[in-house]
């Protein structure tokens, strides 16, 4: 019970912080539904959540989903677009001009490793709700999260871009893009073969520390490894 109160709250003030000022009433029901909704998510799975529970919980009538969100399954979606809204995704937000490649790529990594993981419930909910959708594929999210992870897409590609000094993504960047983000999204949705197999490798905040310094460096030799191979076919063209 105190893990839920915990959550409940972080969402809030995230909330909070998102809108730039205390919820309003419309505002606070539609945080509460989506709190509501991860908690029964995570624990019982798409297909087997009831509006009812859901409503019960959020402390709202049965036509609130309906009102807000439509239905049960856009709800659903929504809740999978919350990680990308809370402020620890800065990554999205950078202004790259202002940073060295591995200051953005840390941002960007620690996104998927926060020091304080441990600490945090809401990030427990979330990764509790991958695993389950992992083994138990609800059918219903559609594109949903690949549009809310866009924007990094796009930063990543901008922060490319200008290592290259290209104005706009070619296909070699294109490539490079999800070899570099695929570097930290296979621990993301492998959450459950990562416990399996080398828990070790995020127990514990020194581990995900850790983690953050490698992914950095790894990326940063296969930007290079590019930017040599760029080099080179330029000098075989002369």
């Amino acid at each position: 019970m105190i893990v839920k109160k915990d959550a409940r709250c972080l969402l809030l003030k995230t909330a909070q912080r998102l809108l730039g000022h205390q919820p309003t009433a419309t505002e606070d029901t539609r945080w509460r539904l989506l709190q509501a909704a991860t908690e029964v998510f995570a624990e019982v799975g798409y297909h087997a959540a009831t509006t009812r529970e859901i409503c019960r919980r959020a402390e709202v009538n049965l036509a609130s989903i309906h009102y807000y969100y439509g239905d049960k399954a856009e709800l659903y979606r929504e809740v999978f677009r919350l990680p990308f809204l809370d402020e620890c995704n800065v990554f999205a937000t950078l202004d790259i001009t202002e940073m060295s490649l591995e200051q953005a790529l840390h941002a960007f990594y620690q996104w998927f490793f926060p020091p304080a993981s441990e600490e945090d419930p809401m990030l427990q909910l979330f990764m509790r709700l991958h695993a389950r959708e992992e083994a138990e594929p609800s059918g219903v999210l559609g594109d949903a999260m690949a549009q809310a992870f866009r924007p990094n897409h796009e930063k990543m590609q901008s922060l490319l871009c200008r290592e290259f000094n290209l104005k706009k993504p070619d296909a070699e960047v294109d490539r490079l893009t999800f070899a570099v983000l695929g570097l930290a999204t296979v621990y993301f949705h492998s959450r459950t073969a990562l416990t399996f197999f080398a828990p070790h490798l995020i127990d514990g905040q020194k581990s995900r520390e850790a983690m953050v310094v490698r992914l950095v460096e790894y990326a940063v030799a296969i930007i290079e490894g590019e930017r040599t191979r760029r080099a080179t076919a330029g000098r075989v063209k002369k």
